[in-house]
C-alpha cells in the first residue's frame, strides 16, 4: 500500500500547474484555516483584477468602434475584445461560486488521498491525460501572451514600423503614441493581457481536470459494480457502498454543473467568434509573418480550449450513462439486491452532463458544431473583405 504522504505529493504534482495559474487570478479557494490577512490580500487582488480587466474591456471596445470602417482592424479588435469580456465572465462566475470551488477541490483531494489502490489506478488511468493536457495548455497560453506582448516592440523598435500599436489593443482617448505615455500604457496593457491569459489557462485547465475527475468517479463505481457477486458474504455492505458512490458522483457532477454552466455558454458562444476572427486574421495577413505567427498560435489555443471543454464533458456523459450497463453486468442472479440495482439503472438513464446554461451539452458533437459555425462565418468575412 502506498503511504498517504506519497499520494498527496503525487496529486500535488499533478494539480500544481493549474493551482499556480488559478492563484494568479485569485480563484483557487483558500484553506479553511486561512488567516484574515490572507483573505484581505486575496480580496484586494481580486478587486485589482476586476479593475484592470474591466478598464481594458472599455478601451478595447472603444478601439473596436474607432476602427469600424476598417474590416481587418475591426476583426482584430473584436477578437481581443472577446477575450477580455470572456475573462471577466470567468472571474465573475468563479467569484460567486467559491463554495462550489472549495467543494470540488476538496473532493478531488479526498478521492486521491483516501481511495483504495484499485480505485486510484482507475483515477490515474482516467485523469493523467487531463493533467498533462492542462499543463500543455497553460504553457501554450503563456507562449501566446508572450508573443502578443513582444511583437509590437519588435515591429516598432527593430523593424521600424511607423504605427505604434498596443499588444492587446485599446483606445485611451489621448495621444497614446508619444513617450512616455505609450510605454506606460504598454505595461498596463501587457498586465491586462497576462491576467486574461491567466483566466483562460486556469479556468479551462481546472474545468478539464474537475470534469474528468467526475467521469472517473463514475468509472470507479462501474468497476465496483462489475466485480460484485451474490456469493460475497459482505454483499449488502458492498451494495450500500455502491449506492453511496453513485450519489456522491451525481452530487459532484451537479456541483460542476452549477459552477460551469453559465461559463460554458459564454465560452461556446464567444469561442465561435474567436475562431472566426482568428481564422480571418490569418487569411488576411499571410504576407505579415509576425502577425501570421501570432494569430496562428492564438487559433491553435482557441481550438484546443473548446476541445478540452468538449472532451471532458463528453467523457462524463459516457461514463455516467454506462453505470446502468455495469449494474446489469454484475453478479446479481440469485442475489437479494436486485431492487437497488434497478433503481441505480433507472437513475443512470439520465446521465450527468455539463450544459451551456441548459441550452446544449458540452460534448464532441458541440465541438464539431462550434467549429463548423466558426468557419462558415469566417468564409462570410473573407468574401466580404474581397468585395
Amino acid at each position: 500500500m502506498q503511504s498517504r504522504e506519497y499520494v498527496d505529493d503525487e496529486y500535488d504534482n499533478f494539480i500544481k500547474p493549474v493551482r499556480m495559474a488559478s492563484k494568479l487570478i485569485s480563484i483557487w479557494p483558500l484553506q479553511k484555516n486561512h488567516t484574515a490577512g490572507e483573505s484581505f490580500l486575496n480580496n484586494c487582488h481580486l478587486v485589482w483584477l476586476f479593475f484592470v480587466l474591466l478598464s481594458t474591456c472599455v478601451t478595447v471596445t472603444a478601439d473596436t468602434i474607432y476602427h469600424i470602417d476598417n474590416l481587418d482592424e475591426l476583426t482584430e479588435c473584436a477578437l481581443v475584445c472577446s477575450i477580455f469580456y470572456l475573462s471577466v465572465i470567468r472571474l465573475i462566475v468563479y467569484t460567486f461560486h467559491r463554495k462550489d470551488m472549495l467543494y470540488v477541490t476538496q473532493i478531488m483531494h479526498k478521492d486521491w488521498a483516501t481511495s483504495s489502490y484499485e480505485d486510484r489506478v482507475v483515477l490515474k488511468e482516467k485523469c493523467i491525460f487531463a493533467f498533462q493536457l492542462a499543463r500543455c495548455f497553460i504553457i501554450m497560453v503563456a507562449g501566446v501572451v508572450v508573443i502578443f506582448s513582444c511583437l509590437p516592440i519588435l515591429e516598432v523598435y527593430l523593424l521600424g514600423a511607423e504605427e505604434k500599436v498596443l499588444p492587446f489593443r485599446g483606445y485611451f482617448f489621448i495621444n497614446q503614441t508619444v513617450s512616455p505615455v505609450y510605454q506606460c500604457l504598454y505595461v498596463f496593457n501587457v498586465m491586462a493581457g497576462s491576467f486574461a491569459g491567466g483566466t483562460i489557462s486556469s479556468a479551462t485547465g481546472f474545468i478539464l481536470i474537475a470534469v474528468t475527475h467526475g467521469s472517473a468517479k463514475f468509472s470507479t463505481l462501474r468497476r465496483k459494480l462489475e466485480t460484485m457477486s451474490c456469493d460475497d458474504p459482505n454483499i449488502k455492505q458492498i451494495m450500500a457502498d455502491c449506492v453511496k458512490r453513485h450519489q456522491d458522483a451525481i452530487a459532484f457532477a451537479d456541483a460542476l454543473e452549477r459552477l460551469i454552466n453559465v461559463l460554458a455558454l459564454g465560452q461556446f458562444v464567444l469561442s465561435t467568434g474567436l475562431v472566426c476572427f482568428a481564422g480571418f486574421q490569418i487569411t488576411s495577413m499571410l504576407k505579415n509573418k509576425g502577425r501570421l505567427m501570432k494569430y496562428s498560435a492564438f487559433l491553435n489555443a482557441a481550438i484546443l480550449e473548446i476541445f478540452m471543454f468538449s472532451l471532458s464533458g463528453n467523457d462524463l456523459i459516457i461514463e455516467s450513462d454506462a453505470v446502468g450497463e455495469s449494474a446489469y453486468s454484475s453478479g446479481w442472479i440469485g442475489g437479494t439486491f436486485g431492487q437497488s440495482l434497478q433503481i441505480m439503472m433507472l437513475r443512470s438513464t439520465v446521465p450527468s452532463r455539463i450544459t451551456a446554461a441548459k441550452f446544449y451539452s458540452m460534448s464532441l458533437e458541440s465541438f464539431a458544431r462550434v467549429l463548423s459555425t466558426s468557419f462558415s462565418y469566417m468564409m462570410v468575412l473573407t468574401a466580404t473583405s474581397d468585395e
